[in-house]
């Protein structure tokens, strides 16, 4: 653990200034690490001088700084500016630069290289019996305004990823800017497991957090945007997050969420991809000041939106093809329907629909979704990647009766009409209580973005053993892909890569968890 004093600076008001990137992953025409990586390294650093505001912080995404392995310092050991130290790759020395030139917090994502010639009590540096030259790591690092590294945090929740390792214990990192806010720090797959994410929100009570990501998105529940609206609504926090662009594969998603107040902004750069800056006053969750947040999407908006996401790929979460559905009834105007799914333990959950059909906009060549209410209870895996458990219950957009359409698209946005209206929904989830399970409110229109809280209303009770929890849509919308409840049971999930010794419960973790909290006297 590393502890230094601080010289506590002077919140002068209720905000602070951000600024996040969706960067354009440099697949193309690539014959060298250096050739990706240079043109990437020009490019953050020039967008971090073309911002004039006095910012806090600016966050890159996860992946596109490339494989060049780089050792990183411990924090507040070693000013990497114009440092002639050879283990420290000159990339690394610039965004030191670029930090200390611009005055900011700088967080971006590296391959971090660990020598095992000498290895820290905290490393892998064997595997299958066989002894590690050298272990890498996918790691978040911070610059300080000063330039110098002033936190660390190493991906605990690898996607696959089989080159790299992770920790002997899963690391719950936290820094401060020089406003003196403190922000925790996960990457990307992290997000949708209790360690050591929730260790942030629940156990250390941090109100903001960055996200860098390079996510693949999936429906019908966890598209990029989608996923990081919903966990930052029910922890509360603020969530910083800063997309690696692909469109071509499903990568992209980056924005500010404001906790239950939703979406300050959020952006997705449609096929070719690109890279765009978002550069915002964030409110501090402390503050009695309200944001101005603009996200009412009308269907004009979503339209707009939703068209330019025809070749942006999307995969298939495989519940849809277990799950239990029954097929909504749209020649009526009000549905009630309870469905139950799941073996020793089930997951009950009630669908109210009120809806209006207007088959008049159905004509030759145009499409129309069905819907379907789902429910699943069990275990699933990410990609083949980890098993988690999942308890989620949602209506669904379908491309034909057939409940196992649901969760694909029609291919041409432009042919598609909207016949139903949805009035009002609300879905009650009945799941039991544990420490060790969390559900979040679930929806995504075809924009690839959810509803705002605004339309929405999103409530929990605990009645002994029992959780309930209603999400319901308060304002008319059409243009509905899923609207529901996202659970995990994280006491059925797999651990860790191979490391069963990894498998940790988020309860009584204060000796498992290194607990990196880092901060310097100037």
């Amino acid at each position: 653990m590393w502890r230094m004093p601080y010289n506590v600076g002077h919140m002068d008001s209720d905000s602070y200034d951000v600024a996040v990137v969706e960067v354009q992953f440099p697949f193309h025409n690539i014959t060298n690490e250096n050739e990706m990586l240079n043109p990437v390294v020009e490019e953050y650093i020039k967008l971090i001088k073309s911002v004039d505001t006095n910012l806090d912080i600016i966050l890159f995404p996860e992946s596109t700084l490339g494989a060049q392995p780089t050792a990183v310092p411990l924090p507040y050991t070693h000013l990497l500016c114009n440092s002639t130290t050879p283990q420290y790759k000159e990339y690394l020395k610039q965004l030191s630069c670029a930090a200390l030139e611009k005055k900011t917090t700088l967080v971006v994502n590296l391959l971090e290289v660990v020598d095992c010639k000498n290895p820290p009590p905290d490393e892998h540096c064997t595997r299958q019996g066989r002894k590690l030259e050298s272990v890498y790591h996918n790691t978040d690092v911070v610059f300080d305004h000063n330039g110098y590294v002033a936190a660390r945090y190493r991906k605990w929740n690898l996607f696959g990823e089989s080159s790299k390792s992770i920790t002997r214990s899963p690391e719950v990192v936290t820094f401060k800017t020089k406003s003196n806010d403190t922000f925790g720090i996960i990457t990307c797959f992290d997000i949708l497991f209790d360690v050591p994410t929730l260790n942030l929100t629940k156990d250390l009570h941090v109100k903001n957090v960055v996200f860098p990501n390079h996510w693949f998105s999936e429906l019908p529940y966890l598209t990029a945007l989608q996923t990081q609206h919903m966990w930052a609504q029910e922890n509360d926090v603020v969530l910083l997050t800063a997309g690696a662009n692909t469109p071509h594969v499903g990568s992209g998603g980056t924005g500010i969420f404001l906790g239950h107040k939703g979406a300050l902004d959020q952006v997705i750069v449609p096929s070719p991809g690109g890279t765009k800056l978002l550069l915002h006053k964030v409110p501090r969750m402390t503050s009695s000041q309200e944001p101005a947040i603009d996200n009412v999407a009308s269907d004009e908006d979503i339209d707009a939106l939703a068209a330019k996401m025809d070749d942006f790929k999307l995969i298939i979460d495989p519940t849809v093809y277990e799950q239990n559905t029954v097929q909504l009834n749209t020649n009526k105007t009000t549905v009630v329907e309870e469905i139950c799914h799941g073996k020793s333990a089930k997951t009950c959950c009630r669908f109210t629909v009120n809806l209006t059909t207007n088959n008049t906009v159905i004509t030759p060549g145009k499409q129309a979704y069905t819907y379907h209410m789902g429910v699943f209870n069990g275990v699933r895996s990410f990609s083949g990647t980890r098993d988690g458990g999942i308890e989620a219950c949602a209506i669904m957009a379908c491309r034909n009766n057939n409940s196992n359409s649901c969760g694909q698209r029609f291919s041409n946005y432009s042919d598609i009409v909207w016949p139903i209206t949805f009035n009002s929904i609300e879905v009650v989830g009945n799941f039991t209580n544990g420490e060790r399970k969390i559900q979040y409110p679930n929806s995504l229109l075809t924009s690839l973005q959810s509803i705002s809280p605004e339309k929405t209303f999103w409530k929990k009770e605990i009645k002994g053993d029992t959780v309930l929890r209603t999400h319901a849509l308060m304002k008319p919308q059409s243009r509905i892909l899923t609207f529901g409840i996202f659970g995990r049971d994280f006491s059925r999930d797999g651990p860790p890569l191979s490391y069963s010794s990894a498998s940790l419960n988020r309860v009584g973790l204060s000796i498992a968890i290194v607990l990196i909290s880092v901060v310097k006297v100037f």
